[in-house]
């Protein structure tokens, strides 16, 4: 059976692109709504409330990653992602992140349409089974099961390790560039337009997709970001001793040495 009547959300900055879906979907008997970046597609997930969501990856402010690990957070909505990035690394973050599929661009609209309806009778079967479970359980009325009992209880006499703290581990250099950069409150675009490095490059390294970024220009492009957003490359090597400092009281004190057997003599 096709869900002809579902609602699809499609989150894609470029309207070109988010328009020609939208017109090949509704021909198709979908309804759409169209948004053009992550944020609005979050603030508007529970007034739209579809059906599906078809997400790009690559879009300013926040990629199409992110938004799908914070849907994952309170809706188990089926996700597609639609992106023009298909190495195997992309595909397996987009899958780990929560997504229910993965389609690289260009596409075929009778691809993406059979995605779409699997994806849909995947939903509609895990709601099926949730209703069914939840109606077995209450008819049969099955109590619940009893709290795990606490060491202290297991064990009264049991004595307390006591672990010495640890140090937190350093930031990783691209949370460091993300965070530092939302501190401010600037956009990738507006960072693109001092550092002279694309957006999309700069949000690959703030997501740890060096692949993405050509190696010719990788360590231009971090080292662009890094002295835009004043976070240091290297973390600053302890001071050295100068040498001179050590060894000319050690000379003086084997002058005094000589100068006394000689006197002693």
């Amino acid at each position: 059976m096709e869900h002809k009547s579902a609602t699809i959300m499609i989150v894609d900055d470029d309207t070109a692109i988010s328009s020609l879906i939208s017109h090949q979907l509704r021909s198709l008997g979908y309804r759409t709504v169209c948004l053009q970046d992550g944020l609005q597609a979050l603030q508007r997930l529970a007034v739209v409330q579809p059906d599906l969501v078809l997400l790009d990856v690559m879009m300013p402010h926040m990629s199409g990653w992110d938004v799908c690990r914070q849907i994952r957070t309170c809706s188990g909505t089926p996700i597609i992602l639609l992106t023009a990035k298909d190495a195997d690394a992309d595909v397996m973050t987009g899958l780990s992140a929560g997504a229910d599929d993965y389609i690289v661009k260009p596409y075929r609209i009778a691809q993406l349409h059979a995605r779409i309806e699997a994806a849909l009778r995947r939903s509609a079967q895990r709601s099926r089974s949730r209703s069914t479970t939840h109606t077995a359980a209450e008819v049969v009325g099955t109590p619940s099961p009893a709290p795990a009992a606490t060491p202290a209880q297991t064990s009264p006499t049991a004595s307390t390790v006591v672990t010495a703290p640890q140090q937190p581990p350093r930031p990783r250099l691209s949370a460091t560039l993300r965070e530092e950069r939302r501190r401010r409150g600037v956009s990738l675009y507006q960072a693109e337009q001092v550092c002279r490095v694309r957006w999309d490059y700069l949000q690959a390294i703030e997501q740890e997709q060096w692949e993405y970024v050509p190696r010719a220009h990788r360590q231009a492009a971090i080292r662009a970001y890094a002295a835009y957003l004043g976070v240091p490359l290297r973390h600053p090597r302890p001071s050295r001793i100068p040498l001179a400092s050590v060894v000319a009281p050690a000379v003086a004190v084997m002058v005094m040495l000589v100068v006394a057997v000689i006197y002693f003599l």
